[in-house]
């Protein structure tokens, strides 16, 4: 702003001192035309400049404010775009731990299943495996039963298991009952506690063929002594 005063100022005082050369009809006349066109020269300069050199600074005001508008928003274009990668960075990341994750919650709920299939496959191997040990042990128990006139030496006449009362029934010869009193109730306690080492030797059985009692019998089927009904131990009939 100073600088267009300045030239306002010069150019007023150039252009009056090249008035007066114009009208100064003293001096020669080529002095005078030379004088006159360097003060108008000066005069005009005065005026221009200023102008010109105002608009200079402004274009270059302007083009550096357009380089760095240009610099700034390539650096901020730079920085969006870095930005951008890192969050497409940071969802890859997120998206390949997810997948991780996922693959081992697959992986643990398939070993979990694997490990659920092999329990029950297990399981009923086990099941199966008793059932059939119990049934070979009842088939033992039946061919023992079958065997038992002979080791006890013809004392024990016949030996029937019944299903229906799980019972489990002993007859006694007729030449043991040739005893009295308490000779004849240790017989018949002997018959009893080998019918109970019977069952003992060859259980478990299957559930549906248990042995609950015992009962010992002469060949009329006249009934000698039986198992208890809660504890289970040998009662003499003859006792009552």
């Amino acid at each position: 702003m100073g600088e267009k005063i300045l030239g306002l100022v010069l150019t007023i005082v150039f252009g009056y001192i090249t008035y007066r050369l114009y009208k100064n009809n003293s001096m020669k006349k080529g002095v005078r035309l030379g004088l006159t066109i360097f003060t108008s020269i000066l005069t005009v300069s005065s005026l221009v400049g200023p102008y010109t050199e105002s608009n200079s600074e402004s274009s270059n005001k302007a083009t550096d404010s357009s380089t760095v508008s240009k610099g700034d928003s390539h650096a901020f274009s730079k920085k969006a775009s870095s930005n951008i990668e890192k969050e497409k960075e940071k969802e890859s990341r997120s998206e390949s731990k997810s997948d991780v994750e996922k693959e081992k919650k697959e992986s643990k709920n398939k070993s979990a299943a694997n490990s659920k299939s092999e329990s029950q496959s297990e399981s009923k191997l086990i099941e199966s495996t008793k059932n059939k040990n119990e049934q070979k042990n009842f088939e033992k128990f039946q061919q023992d039963l079958g065997d038992a006139p002979s080791t006890t030496k013809g004392s024990i006449t016949s030996a029937n298991y019944d299903q229906t009362s799980e019972t489990l029934k002993l007859t006694l010869s007729d030449e043991a009952l040739d005893l009295q009193g308490a000779q004849l109730k240790e017989v018949v306690r002997a018959a009893w506690t080998a019918g109970n080492s019977l069952v003992d030797s060859d259980k478990p059985f299957p559930d549906d063929k248990q042995v609950v009692s015992i009962i010992i019998q002469d060949s009329a089927g006249n009934q000698l002594a039986h198992s208890s009904a809660f504890l289970h131990e040998f009662k003499y009939d003859a006792d009552k």
